[in-house]
């Protein structure tokens, strides 16, 4: 059984200390351990979940979310640009990190976004490598779809570009509805094509997502249920949770630093290891990679200082370039007869549904997001809108620390360079329109009445220009680290979060899903009648996050403010690595899980080519 007490690791000597359980710590963790030689531990915070409605239950998406046993609820800092609000930053809580909680849509960012990678100095981080890997952990399972419905649907994936016994489960939802349809062909009219592969590098225009649920159980697949569960016989698989990591043990190794080990928290018991022979891995996610680093002394001196830290290694990238998809929802009341979530709060509807789920159908069978419209900046606005947005991708238009410090300027300035080439790609999405079948639960939209029916379009922003940053708070792991999305710091962003929205009203008002409509709910018609003001206060009054952050130890060089080389070791050590999202230095035009896979998988392979060297 590989869950472990600290007595029971005093004995063991580990080859890997894996910090976070979660999405890449996990498929990191499933992968080594397929060598009998190598004892690998999982450190992880949370708990084991297991069987629960709230995670395996497609249906129930978001129930998890703002619920402490399944997030760590963090908020941000007040966003001065956002009407001074705290906004909720939700994190998985629990083996599996966020692939528990997320909304299940399971994307590839374009094959231009994978390739900028190893342009920002990262050789083997390109497409072809990354489609390996991300084909590596996927498991394919099409429906029995007609020719006409699959090409209507925009749902007909390639096979070549995808597979078929990986760990993770891909499938299509079961309810096939007609506002999903009308969205379509209304995108279509106003010149959006459907697309119906996007894992091939493409991945603008209309699709129906893949979807990380096991369409034989109707549940979702995710890392603990896919990578951990079925490798718990393995005797060289050790986890341990509920231990709060709260520094990486360093000694010195010539010019460089060794990790040795951890210390960590568990039942309020201060605890070390100090017997890795190997790697100590940070696998803590976006938000809380760059809090680890901090409290074990690496990272910016000035800001280490204020909590009495000592650097170790002067790392001023730890914690900064923080990036992630923003947007608002849409809302209109709808004559259809789909069954839109709106309908489960009928008592008779709700029991059908329950038992619908007993045969892998209805509503709790799927994931009620399940179609997407994806649009290049030429949509959203003229040429001379675009060229505005471009000249906006410099430094000295963000309000940011990386004009204060120069290696964080050069990569900046660098990433900002692929940015201004994305934006002038027609092929290239800088906006996501997620359709949900229903009114969107979200706190700001107004309660559904009674025996009416919903759809909404979520906006996001899928390449901002704004960076913010993730730094400790205090000099305690379990205080919550200070996470600044510094929203709207580059004013392109909130142009263009309003054009995202404006298209997404277009829509709304483009036959034939125009004449589904009856009614406008959000924004309101009030707010629509004072135009673009109007439009700009409703983004920065309700606008946050889709759970997509990255960059917060980026890979890059170090003289361009990286923190992690290509082979993930944090700049200035000999074996400490960072294995998660945080890694990726620019932001991608998808659902993140999908690359999160990828990063474990590769980093797996990393490590065993060194070993095999050895």
């Amino acid at each position: 059984m590989p869950f472990v007490t600290p007595e029971e690791l005093a004995d063991v000597q580990l080859d890997y200390i894996i910090v976070g359980g979660g999405t890449s710590g996990l498929t990191l963790a499933a992968r080594l351990t397929e060598d009998s030689n190598l004892d690998v531990l999982v450190v992880e915070a949370g708990i084991h979940h297991g069987p629960t409605p709230e995670i395996d239950i497609p249906g129930y998406m978001g129930r998890s979310i703002a619920n402490p046993t399944f997030d760590w609820t963090f908020l941000s800092v007040p966003q001065k640009r956002a009407n001074d609000r705290v906004v909720l930053q939700p994190r998985g809580k629990g083996l599996g990190g966020s692939s528990l909680n997320n909304f299940l849509g399971i994307f590839r960012p374009s094959k231009d976004e994978i390739d900028a990678i190893e342009e920002l100095g990262n050789p083997g981080w390109n497409w072809d490598s990354l489609l390996y890997y991300l084909k590596k952990s996927e498991g394919l399972q099409l429906p029995d779809l007609s020719p006409t419905k699959a090409l209507n649907y925009a749902a007909k994936p390639n096979p070549e570009y995808h597979g078929t016994d990986g760990p993770i489960k891909q499938s299509f939802s079961p309810v096939w509805a007609d506002l999903h349809l009308k969205l379509f062909e209304s995108a279509e009219a106003l010149g959006i094509p459907r697309n119906p592969e996007t894992g091939n590098g493409r991945n603008d225009g209309c699709m129906t997502s893949l979807v990380s649920v096991d369409a034989t159980t109707a549940k979702r697949s995710y890392a603990a249920s896919a990578y951990l569960e079925p490798n718990l016989h393995r005797k060289n698989l050790l986890v341990l949770t509920e231990a709060y990591v709260t520094k990486v043990l360093l000694e010195s190794d010539g010019d460089l630093k060794r990790a040795v080990g951890i210390q960590y928290i568990k039942d309020g018991k201060p605890l070390r290891i100090d017997n890795v022979k190997r790697d100590v891995i940070v696998a803590g996610g976006t938000l809380q990679t760059p809090q680890i680093l901090e409290l074990s002394g690496i990272g910016n001196p000035s800001i280490l200082s204020q909590f009495g830290i000592e650097t170790i290694i002067d790392l001023p990238g730890v914690g900064e370039n923080l990036q992630d998809h923003v947007g608002v929802t849409t809302v209109v009341e709808v004559d259809t007869t789909d069954e839109t979530m709106d309908v489960l709060a009928d008592a008779q509807f709700l029991k059908k549904h329950e038992e619908l789920y007993q045969h892998q159908l209805g509503l709790f069978a799927s994931v009620p997001a399940p179609a997407f419209v994806f649009l290049s900046a030429d949509a959203l606005g003229s040429p001379d809108d675009v060229q505005s947005w471009k000249e906006h991708a410099h430094a000295q238009n963000t309000e940011v620390l990386a004009n204060a410090i120069p290696s964080l300027k050069s990569g900046l300035e660098k990433q900002y360079k692929i940015q201004q080439r994305l934006l002038s790609d027609k092929r290239q999405s800088q906006a996501e329109l997620l359709q949900y079948a229903g009114r969107q639960p979200l706190p700001y939209v107004p309660a559904a009445e009674p025996g009416k029916r919903y759809t909404s379009l979520f906006c996001a922003l899928t390449h901002p220009l704004s960076r913010g940053t993730v730094h400790i708070a205090a000099a305690d792991a379990l205080a919550p680290p200070a996470i600044d999305p510094n929203y709207f710091a580059n004013g392109a962003d909130l142009a263009l979060a309003v054009r995202i929205v404006q298209y997404a009203l277009r829509l709304f008002g483009t036959p034939p899903l125009a004449r589904a409509v009856t009614r406008q709910v959000l924004p309101a018609p009030d707010v629509l009648a004072r135009g673009e003001e109007g439009l700009r206060e409703y983004v920065t009054q309700n606008c946050g996050p889709v759970f997509h952050p990255v960059g917060t130890a980026a890979m890059m060089p170090r003289a361009d403010g990286g923190v992690v080389d290509p082979a993930l070791k944090v700049y200035g050590t000999s074996n400490l690595r960072v294995v998660d999202c945080s890694i990726v230095p620019i932001e991608l035009s998808c659902h993140t899980q999908s690359i999160a896979y990828a990063i474990g998988e590769k980093a797996a392979d990393i490590l065993k080519a060194e070993i095999a060297r050895t």
